[in-house]
């Protein structure tokens, strides 16, 4: 499969193709026209790799475990420790964020039910709101 039509089938950009080969993260080899030809099975490769990227992993990331979910008919977190850790801290950087996110709403929900108080009540708010912080 050359570059191109490996694009049309995953939807990714020729550029991004070529990004994710310079990352390691796809193969391909040279035609005796100079063409990449990609294996039948790279489409799911980089399915793999739009899903992980979606889930905040760098491609560096990426690099280290996607083996593990394409060369492994069956694998679990003892055949592939790193990368079972490293989905175990993108999760608690998610769950930090998300914690981070729900204070800032809380906050504004705050701030949103003072609009028209009286700078005496605002005064009180933002008290109240710096003790919190």
């Amino acid at each position: 499969m050359q570059i191109g039509e490996l694009a049309r089938a995953t939807g990714v950009s020729v550029r991004a193709l070529r990004h994710y080969e310079k990352q390691g993260l796809l193969a391909s080899r040279r035609a005796e026209n100079g063409y990449r030809v990609f294996r039948a099975d790279s489409a799911d490769r980089v399915g793999y790799i739009r899903l992980f990227l979606s889930c905040g992993f760098a491609t560096r990331e990426i690099a280290q475990f996607l083996p593990c979910y394409v060369d492994q008919a069956n694998f679990d977190k003892e055949s592939c420790p790193l990368g079972y850790e490293q989905h175990l801290e993108k999760l608690a950087e998610i769950e930090e964020l998300i914690a981070v996110l729900n204070d800032r709403r809380d906050r504004l929900h705050h701030a949103i039910a003072n609009f028209g108080a009286t700078t005496v009540e605002r005064l009180s708010v933002n008290t109240t709101a710096r003790q919190v912080a």
